[in-house]
């Protein structure tokens, strides 16, 4: 192997060194079930020959209660695996703290350091990274950037607080020398510039003062004077602004009431060119609200800022906003704080309740009732139907036993008959086996329909007189073309009223249905026997619901009715249908069209067709509009409540 390879070998050996280190790591977590709190995200840096300190954040209430439970801390290097001892001039271990007294390159990687109590384990690295100084500067190569204000007096930072901090806790002194790149900066009462441990204050600054600035630390650890160092390159900025003025609040007192919004701002000038280094916050009772979430009751907007040329200056806004007012908000003194280089002023307002107000209440709770009542109103009109079929279904003992008022059928069924006018196939299919299926089979109820009840040989007007005497309700199904042909034979040249007649046209059924052998009976001719039957069903039952008022008909219109064919009905099927609607078996038929047409899309099918099922719209009105099968025992004494 030549000379060239020990590079090689090196780079080899740094390679075998971090695997066994990060098994060793590993082998411990295992071996001991440490909670591995990860790298610690700030790296520290240094210089060969420099000192460094090492710091673990374990020691904190977050992690353990370290003031009450014993631990011991040991420290690890994750590049050999091997546990960190003390070596004179070199390392120091003292409890969560790692010192490098001198460092070299060999010393840059990861440091673990692990606190064990009787009963946990806790784990956390911390990154040691070593640069070489760069060739012809003085100074570190790792610099933090700060910026003066050119004209105004100013400072610059040293940045090895922390290590001032751990000395003086070990009781040790030590010394801090200024640099401005390699000079030493001196000691002088008569300069513009003065220093301490913590920072090089500027009474004025000047262009000239651009440049790196080093604050070099020295002191004495384990018998060993050693320095440690930072670096700060200054930049010059025109840019100056003077001491915020705090123009709102103003030591005010607000009445607001409770639970009312509430918002109010913090406004703040200050005076200056370019944008200030300033923050505004917002004290509650001596505590700073950081919440900024709208989510919270009590939160704070982002702070908004803009410029003004007249006095030059920034204009900075932060509002303080109550979602919601509570009792314990008031008698507190809000406090509108701003923190700056030139100082912090601030100014507050208190909040207090205001003077009771009925008016409000009153206007909120009339305003309640009405939106409610409205809201009532509306939701019944929508699902009146709904409510009453399920207020009759739940409480039936509300209703009377309609089975005692000697009546045989529920309802009389009242069709164009086969030769009538609108008779139809699917009309006749509707009233002989729809109407049955539902309302006698699924829902209980018993319908008389001529055709199918009437007895043999029974003159019409007996046949109608009878069923319709016999029926609590009438169905008067109807087509577009039911009652045209009537219309035109009865008398289109006037415009009396036709319920008005409906009684003389009764009369003069019987007197035509009275003459010969019952030539009108079932045995009579199909077409005249269908048009009178058609004819008397409707004009009685007309009769006894508009000028009796002792029988409720319910219109069934079995075909969509257009404003030119309604014209021609009779005027007092116009007038029902204008009082009381018309029940749409067309509408269903279209719902139950649309349905299927979007189920068979969806590669779907229905066993049972909606159009069928008494929860259906269509069949819920017939059920709406039918007798209650009540179980209350006849009364004289009637409420409105079962009238529903």
């Amino acid at each position: 192997m030549g000379p060239s390879s020990s590079p090689e070998n090196f780079l080899l050996f740094l390679w075998i060194s971090g695997i066994c280190g990060g098994l060793a790591q590993a082998q411990l977590m295992k071996k001991d079930n440490c909670t591995n709190y990860q790298l610690v995200f700030e790296r520290v840096f240094s210089v060969p020959g420099d000192a460094a300190m090492l710091n673990s954040t374990l020691l904190s209430p977050d992690v353990f209660d370290f003031t009450a439970v014993p631990f011991n801390i040991t420290w690890f290097s994750t590049k050999t695996g091997q546990e960190m001892r003390n070596e004179t001039g070199r390392i120091l271990v003292l409890q969560e703290t790692l010192w490098f007294l001198n460092t070299t390159m060999d010393d840059d990687g990861e440091y673990f350091a692990v606190v064990r109590t009787p009963s946990q384990c806790y784990m956390q690295s911390t990154r040691l990274v070593i640069n070489l100084p760069e060739a012809g500067e003085c100074g570190r190569p790792q610099k933090a950037h700060d910026t003066l204000t050119n004209g105004v007096a100013d400072r610059v930072n040293c940045l090895l607080g922390d290590y001032v901090e751990k000395l003086d806790s070990y009781g040790i002194s030590s010394s801090v020398m200024w640099y401005k790149g390699c000079d030493p900066i001196p000691k002088d009462p008569s300069s513009q510039i003065y220093y301490d441990k913590n920072k090089l204050a500027f009474y004025k600054v000047n262009t000239q003062d651009n440049g790196n600035y080093t604050c070099t630390l020295t002191f004495t650890l384990d018998g060993v004077t050693v320095t440690v160092s930072e670096t700060t390159e200054a930049t010059v900025n025109d840019n100056y602004s003077l001491a915020p003025q705090v123009h709102e609040p103003q030591k005010e007192i607000i009445k607001e009431a409770i639970g009312s919004r509430f918002t109010k701002r913090c406004l703040v000038f200050v005076p200056g060119v370019g944008i200030p280094f300033v923050d505004v916050i917002w004290l509650v009772d001596r505590t700073v609200m950081f919440d900024s979430r709208p989510s919270e009751r009590i939160y704070t907007s982002d702070l908004r800022l803009w410029t003004q040329d007249k006095p030059k200056g920034v204009w900075l806004e932060r509002l303080l906003i109550f979602a919601k007012l509570k009792k314990e908000d008031f008698y507190i003194n809000y406090t509108c704080r701003v923190f700056s280089s030139r100082g912090y002023p601030d100014e507050y307002f208190t909040l207090l309740p205001t003077d009771p107000n009925i008016i409000l209440p009153i206007g909120l709770v009339f305003g309640g009732v009405t939106v409610l009542f409205v809201i009532s109103v509306t939701v019944y009109h929508v699902f009146r139907i709904d409510i009453v079929l399920s207020f009759r279904r739940a409480f039936p003992v509300l209703y009377t036993n309609k089975d005692l008022d000697g009546k045989l059928y529920d309802a009389y069924v009242a069709y164009p008959n086969p030769g009538a006018s609108g008779f139809s196939d699917a009309v006749e299919k509707f009233a002989l086996q729809t109407l049955p299926e539902v309302l006698e089979q699924a829902c209980g109820y018993k319908l008389f329909i001529a055709g199918r009840d009437g007895l043999p040989g029974q003159a019409i007007v007996d046949s109608v007189d009878e069923n319709l005497q016999a029926s609590r309700r009438v169905l008067l199904l109807y087509t577009a073309s039911t009652f045209i042909k009537e219309r035109h034979t009865s008398g289109t040249g006037s415009n009396n009223n036709n319920i008005t007649k409906t009684g003389e046209e009764v009369d003069q059924i019987q007197s035509r249905t009275s003459e010969g052998d019952g030539s009108l009976g079932f045995g009579g001719d199909d077409k005249t026997f269908s048009d009178t039957r058609q004819h008397l069903e409707c004009v009685a039952s007309l009769n006894r619901a508009l000028l009796e008022g002792s029988l409720k008909v319910i219109l069934v219109e079995l075909e969509e009715i257009t404003p030119a064919q309604l014209a021609v009905f009779p005027e007092s099927v116009r007038h029902l249908r204008k009082k009381q609607g018309a029940v749409c078996w067309w509408k269903a038929l279209q719902t139950r069209q649309k349905r299927r047409t979007r189920r068979e899309d969806e590669g779907k099918d229905s066993q049972v067709s909606p159009s069928l099922s008494p929860s259906s719209r269509f069949w819920k009105e017939i059920r709406y509009h039918m007798p209650v099968r009540g179980k209350r025992a006849v009364y004289p004494e009637k409420t409105a409540l079962l009238n529903l």
